[in-house]
């Protein structure tokens, strides 16, 4: 696989392209956070749930993937 086709399928799945090289790729994802049960919970507690809420959001995780290619633009594994 070239480094072409897998940065194309990152970004199928959702990533970005944070920086590229013609031998390497650095793709990124922001985790999700799951609505409902922040929503029921804000909701249950009269909105003391959403200071949490608004901290998951400031320090959302980011999942990274760095991809490799040799000069020829071959995946390294």
């Amino acid at each position: 696989m070239t480094l072409d086709a897998a940065v194309a399928d990152y970004v199928r799945r959702g990533y970005a392209v944070e920086s590229r090289t013609n031998t390497q790729a650095v793709m990124a994802k922001k985790r999700r956070i799951g609505w409902f049960w922040n929503i029921l919970l804000s909701i249950v507690t009269g909105g003391l749930w959403l200071i949490v809420v608004i901290v998951r959001l400031i320090n959302r995780k980011v999942d990274r993937v760095v991809l490799n290619a040799d000069p020829t633009g071959m995946l390294i594994r």
